[in-house]
């Protein structure tokens, strides 16, 4: 048997229920949410994948949160408390800064006819198309096009997050540009109106999810 990690919150004298096979692993003042699982042998199953980022998100509308990618797998209880104490101001440092905060996620397709072509134009949002072509290479850095649109939708959404996150991939299908915004949780309904002013060029998608647990915000926290 392992031990799946589902997220790392602040210990609470009053321990929550998480549900049936999963429970709380306390110490240095802090909370390792866990299960134990079989050996994996195979990739996991679409439902229990589903089933996993549910128990996630049940802990992140209660409490702040570290959530943690499904397949953090550890040998033993103990491996996870000394896991705790050996990251203990990390976590504790992450959640101050995620505390009442959630993710909001806002997706902009260009299909493959709509994809702009590659500029090398002086623009206010070269220096960060840059630095996207030293990141991911040529092939996936966005157009300056792309991102002087993403520039806009992050000046305009400012005042609604305080941390946001890029990523870009393009495919057959066309390309997609993902944003990523750290969003009080009590400005989540107010995040999605302005969203919906929001006007994009034609042949690009707009697509808005969220609020979700702060996945993007959390990176290499096990």
């Amino acid at each position: 048997m392992k031990v799946l990690l589902y997220c790392v919150c602040q210990q609470d004298e009053n321990e929550p229920s998480y549900g049936p096979g999963i429970r709380g692993l306390t110490g240095h003042g802090l909370t390792a949410v866990v299960s134990e699982v079989d050996e994996p042998t195979t990739a996991p199953s679409v439902s229990s994948l589903l089933a996993y980022e549910r128990v996630v998100e049940a802990i992140h509308a209660q409490q702040t949160v570290i959530p943690l990618r499904y397949g953090c797998l550890m040998e033993s209880e103990e491996q996870i408390v000394q896991l705790l104490e050996d990251h203990r101001r990390e976590y504790e440092a992450l959640l101050d800064r995620l505390r009442g905060r959630t993710e909001m996620g806002i997706r902009l397709l260009w299909s493959a006819s709509a994809v702009p072509p590659p500029s090398l134009a002086q623009s206010p949002g070269a220096a960060y198309l840059t630095s996207l072509r030293n990141r991911y290479g040529s092939q996936d850095a966005p157009a300056a096009e792309e991102v002087l649109l993403a520039d806009r939708i992050v000046t305009r959404l400012a005042g609604w997050s305080t941390e946001q996150h890029r990523e870009v991939l393009s495919s057959q299908q066309g390309r997609l540009l993902s944003l990523y915004f750290l969003t009080p949780k009590s400005a989540a309904e107010e995040f999605r109106s302005k969203v919906r002013t929001i006007s994009t060029p034609r042949g690009v998608k707009l697509l808005l999810s969220g609020p979700w647990p702060p996945y993007n915000f959390v990176a290499s926290a096990a």
